[in-house]
């Protein structure tokens, strides 16, 4: 065995300030923070006309295709590659990671009320110009109603991601190591991603995150959160498109 002295000052210091660390928490904190910077940077409906809608030809959704490529990536990029660095890279199984349908006998209630409680302020929010000017996020989605389904359709494969890498990924896996702590440190980073939305929805993120990240605990799944998420956001798109 190695003698304690004969071990390096950097080391020794190495040890000292790594030994309270957990880490699959370390892990949690960089990959999420690497992935969201990835996601922001190069998965967006911008990039996607930048570079790549040049490669496809005319067609009656080819507008929605932006939207195709930023839903679906938050699916791969948020959803599926955190899930499997957890699963396989820590070695957790899916239903520490809140994949699993919990306890749905409080989950699917909860989503009922909480929604039916947000739906009066979701009609008030739509009379706001710059709600009616922002939502759907793409207007190609108003251009019929097959288009309209389509488009929420994969606006709802979109929260799937977007749910997992907050009340999944950094939720279920900080827990282990602050507690409940990790409801709001999951918020934080929820809270930033909604910059650049109307200010009244970006300081609603606060509240929201709080709440879906005690939704994912109480029922140990985030797919609760993913229920109620989805139902807002297409609410939201239909009683703004009904307003404007």
């Amino acid at each position: 065995m190695t003698d304690e002295g004969q071990i390096s000052p950097l080391r020794r210091e190495w040890r000292r300030w790594t030994k309270d660390l957990a880490l699959p928490a370390v892990v949690v904190f960089l990959v999420s923070t690497i992935l969201l910077i990835l996601f922001h940077e190069n998965c967006s409906g911008h990039i996607f006309r930048a570079k790549f809608m040049r490669y496809f030809s005319a067609s009656a959704f080819k507008p929605l295709y932006p939207a195709f490529f930023w839903y679906g990536s938050s699916f791969l990029v948020l959803g599926v590659t955190p899930l499997l660095i957890g699963r396989f890279g820590l070695r957790r199984p899916l239903k520490d990671w809140g994949v699993g349908l919990g306890d749905w006998k409080f989950g699917i209630p909860a989503v009922l009320i909480c929604f039916f409680a947000f739906l009066p302020i979701l009609v008030i929010v739509s009379y706001q110009p710059a709600f009616q000017a922002k939502y759907p996020l793409y207007n190609a989605a108003q251009n019929s109603v097959l288009h309209f389904i389509t488009y929420e359709a994969s606006y709802m494969v979109y929260f799937i991601g977007w749910e997992f890498i907050f009340r999944g990924f950094i939720l279920f896996g900080l827990k282990p190591s602050i507690g409940l702590y990790a409801i709001f440190v999951q918020t934080i980073p929820f809270a930033i991603m909604h910059f650049g939305k109307p200010q009244i929805e970006t300081l609603a993120a606060v509240g929201a995150g709080v709440l879906l990240g005690y939704l994912a605990v109480r029922t140990r799944s985030f797919w609760y959160g993913w229920m109620l998420h989805s139902l807002v956001a297409v609410t939201n798109d239909i009683l703004a498109t009904i307003q404007e």
